[in-house]
């Protein structure tokens, strides 16, 4: 497909920095783990006609972004997040790359954010890697200088930020590194987006009151004239990196520092005297103020590296990490909903749409303390939750689902899958609309209800490998549910959920009851958390 697009194309592409082929190169950027959202797939309805629009309106400079929406997100703070269309994101996917090729060598080496290679984990193990160079591994004091700038986003002054571009374009076009034609073109499209009008384009996917959330001086639309950037654009996250880069090279040439690093626009220092680190910080305040037209925030942190520095979602010392409290607290809020729906004393249902959710919110916040000394963290938060530990292994570091088989060859295999992860529960499986027990799932419910022999619309069911068994109407099963447990007779139910390769119908648990007793599924706490459990634990 893709070489037929630009084969379609090629005759009608004139080249240069808005070439057809660079309008679809951006599109294919743009779509990487996009393509099932609505507004992805509305663009792919008529892909060839929209890129070709695309690159027409670039080259005749003629185009003009769409209105973005507007929503609210409640984590780590209330902040106004805006999303361009997907149209205007194929076109910040045609500027920033060629933007990023000019700024890249001019960068510090120490800046994680927004580039290939770098990231939050890379820049807490550089901070401790700087910690342990200045502290001699603990053999001498060391401190650490944690600044933050005050409003960044809102208070980013966009005739700064062009001229700073504009400055580097025309370095790159006296080096020959691009000509002066690319050199307008970029110009022009990022004045045009800089200068773009949030206050009324844009569209609220929000309530009024989950808008009040957001305090009004952290609101792109209550922003001075010609002032701030729209947080959630790739072009934002770029052009942060080009703003702050001026305090980049003053720290780094200007200070002299050698231990400093940034992300976004929380940066650290650190050096032996805190006297230094104390100038410094007065240095810097004056530059921002005088250069970059920002302040910093009142909360400074100017501790002995021993104290740790609260960096990224870590607690960062010389020689470990710990994962912060608020994110620990994060997790709690996360997984109380699902807890409080789908989970009991005795009792534990899945629904498949919760399920996924739960196990990516789960994967997550496990990746994230994978990359500190966490293991005391995760035995605690599974020994508070035992029945994440029914759902769930954690073993190496990898997070695995025990409400399907890691692998299926049959019926049986799968049958036997569940009795061993679900023992002493009897396995109830779904076959079409009926619901089943085979060999010793029958033998076991019949001992605790015989009644079931006698179940009305009951029948001989006999499947290869599991012998003899006995089936019900799906319909009935709720009532069957409802004696088992009256009888206290803990039993899983295996529902079939799609199909797996090879068209054999794939089967997950469903439902789970343990039985009065059997060990809670709910720690000590009951829903919500464990009595006694330390504030940086979940």
């Amino acid at each position: 497909m893709r070489n037929t697009f630009v084969s379609c194309a090629a005759e009608r592409d004139t080249g240069g920095v808005f070439s057809f082929r660079a309008v679809y190169d951006g599109y294919r950027a743009c779509r990487r783990r996009k393509r099932g959202t609505a507004n992805a797939q509305r663009y792919e309805r008529r892909l060839l006609d929209h890129l070709v629009d695309t690159a027409e309106a670039l080259q005749r400079r003629d185009y003009a972004p769409s209105r973005s929406l507007c929503f609210v997100a409640r984590q780590p703070k209330a902040r106004e997040i805006h999303a361009a269309d997907f149209s205007d994101r194929v076109v910040h996917h045609v500027l920033v790359p060629r933007l990023e090729a000019l700024f890249e060598p001019v960068f510090i080496d120490d800046l994680y954010s927004n580039r290939k290679g770098k990231g939050t984990h890379a820049a807490v193990e550089r901070l401790g890697a700087f910690m342990r160079s200045v502290s001699d591994n603990g053999k001498r004091p060391a401190w650490f200088l944690q600044l933050d700038v005050r409003n960044f986003f809102n208070r980013i002054d966009q005739a700064l930020l062009f001229r700073l571009v504009n400055r580097r374009l025309k370095k790159a076009v006296d080096g020959a590194l691009i000509d002066a034609a690319e050199a307008r073109d970029l110009s022009w499209l990022t004045h045009l987006l800089l200068k773009q009008d949030f206050k009324h384009e844009t569209l609220y996917r929000c309530t009024p009151q989950e808008l009040d959330r957001v305090p009004p001086y952290k609101r792109l639309t209550e922003a001075p004239p010609g002032k701030g950037l729209p947080i959630g654009n790739l072009t934002s996250q770029f052009y942060a990196n080009v703003y702050l880069n001026e305090l980049d090279q003053f720290v780094k040439h200007g200070l002299k520092c050698r231990h400093y690093l940034r992300y976004v626009d929380d940066f650290v220092l650190v050096h032996e005297s805190p006297a230094q680190l104390h100038d410094w910080e007065r240095r810097i305040e004056a530059f921002l103020a005088e250069r970059l037209m920002l302040e910093l925030k009142p909360d400074r942190r100017l501790r002995p590296v021993t104290d740790g520095s609260d960096f990224l979602g870590y607690i960062v010392r010389p020689r470990y990490r710990l994962v912060r409290r608020r994110v620990v607290g994060n997790l709690r809020e996360r997984l109380a909903p699902f807890e409080r729906v789908a989970v009991t004393a005795t009792s534990l249902r899945l629904q498949a749409a919760a399920r996924d959710r739960l196990r990516a919110v789960l994967a997550s916040y496990l990746g994230h303390f994978a990359h500190a000394d966490a293991h005391r963290l995760v035995r605690r938060l599974f020994a508070v939750r035992p029945w994440l530990g029914v759902l769930f292994d954690w073993v190496a570091g990898a997070l695995g689902p025990r409400w399907q088989p890691p692998s299926v060859t049959s019926l049986r295999s799968q049958v036997a899958y569940f009795r061993q992860a679900f023992e002493p529960a009897l396995v109830l499986v779904q076959l079409g609309n009926r619901v089943a027990a085979f060999e010793a799932d029958l033998r076991q419910a019949l001992a605790v209800a015989p009644w079931l022999e006698r179940w009305s619309q009951m029948r001989a069911e006999t499947r290869h490998g599991l012998g003899e068994g006995r089936s019900w109407p799906l319909s009935h099963l709720k009532g069957l549910g409802q004696s088992l447990r009256r009888a206290g007779q803990p039993y899983c139910f295996i529902a079939e959920e799609g199909w797996l390769p090879g068209g054999m119908k794939r089967r997950v648990l469903r439902y789970l009851f343990v039985g009065p007793n059997a060990p809670l599924l709910l720690g000590p706490a009951g829903p919500g958390g464990a009595v006694g459990a330390p504030s940086s634990t979940p």
